[in-house]
């Protein structure tokens, strides 16, 4: 088993998430109506009653032969979903009242495309009762409002990839973690990443001395506008050590860890981006630590994202 790549820096005490209101941040999002019933008529159509049926009418799902000089349209038993335009829509919408067996002609591009029905399959929607869907055997869905609630939830999922409250809602929790929380410093680590924060205000200061004239990088603008807030930076850079700390703590009573086999997968990435460089100086640029906090982090951010999406989707939901 590969070593585990620990960091020296502990948690002593660790911030609840619940205790962090992010009620304020939960706006903006309004139910699509139209999506709703379709993402609803999916789930009746799942659950319907089939059965082979003489004539088509939209959305049954029926069976064709087609032949044509056309290899799209030369093909046997092609299963269609007629009405959803992935065939073609223009032949769909002509098969609505064919009969099983019944062959129509078509013009594609100027060639003739014979279409033949060989089975319809008609689906008899369930009426949307509490019964019924306690009777779909959904996971935690056993009425019309729990699967409402499940179907809008979706959407929720969507419009947080997309809201930017959800981004400043995580980042509020990430503050609170930082700040309420308790962490023991490892001394050593602590100047890694002293040393890496007055390093990256070094390179930015130097860019702005070589092109006074450049636009400010949006990154060196969260940095400290001008570069010059070093303090700053450094607790940046230091909140990342704080809650490195936490993840690492997190991922160990989740019976996940980091190992070094994970960093040599890392290394070896970079080394396949950069041929040019010799693996000895990737390291170098790239040290265990750094990756380690990095990671570490990231774990702790993203159950932070996870506590998020979950309250806005509770929040939102609530009156559903």
């Amino acid at each position: 088993m590969s070593e585990v790549l620990k960091i020296k820096s502990r948690a002593i005490t660790v911030y609840d998430f619940d205790k962090a209101d992010i009620t304020e941040f939960v706006k903006g999002f309004t139910v699509d109506e139209e999506q709703y019933n379709k993402d609803l008529a999916r789930v009746l159509k799942r659950y319907g009653a089939k059965a082979e049926a003489e004539t088509v009418s939209e959305d049954d799902t029926v069976t064709l032969t087609c032949v044509s000089e056309l290899s799209r349209f030369n093909k046997a038993g092609v299963p269609v979903v007629v009405g959803k335009g992935v065939f073609d829509a223009g032949i769909e919408a002509e098969l609505v009242g064919m009969n099983r067996g019944e062959t129509k002609l078509f013009d594609k591009d100027g060639t003739e495309v014979s279409v033949t029905v060989l089975k319809i399959v008609h689906t008899t929607l369930p009426e949307l009762t509490d019964a019924n869907v306690a009777l779909f055997g959904m996971e935690g869905i056993a009425s019309v409002r729990e699967l409402r609630k499940s179907l809008v939830a979706k959407q929720i999922d969507g419009f947080i990839l997309e809201d930017e409250n959800a981004d400043m809602a995580s980042a509020y929790v990430w503050r609170e973690v930082a700040m309420k929380s308790e962490v023991e410093r490892d001394p050593e680590e602590y100047e890694f990443i002293r040393a890496k924060a007055e390093k990256r205000v070094a390179e930015v200061s130097q860019r702005f001395e070589n092109e006074p004239d450049e636009e400010t990088d949006p990154d060196d603008e969260e940095e400290g506008g001008s570069v010059m807030n070093t303090d700053a930076l450094i607790n940046m850079f230091v909140a990342e050590l704080d809650l490195a700390a936490i993840g690492a703590g997190m991922m160990e009573k989740a019976g996940k860890c980091l190992t070094m086999d994970d960093y040599s997968a890392y290394i070896d990435k970079l080394a396949e981006a950069y041929p040019e460089k010799a693996r000895e100086t990737i390291e170098k640029e790239h040290p265990a630590l750094e990756y380690a906090v990095e990671n570490y982090a990231n774990y702790l951010a993203g159950l932070i994202d996870r506590y998020v999406a979950d309250r806005f989707k509770e929040i939102l939901t609530k009156d559903i």
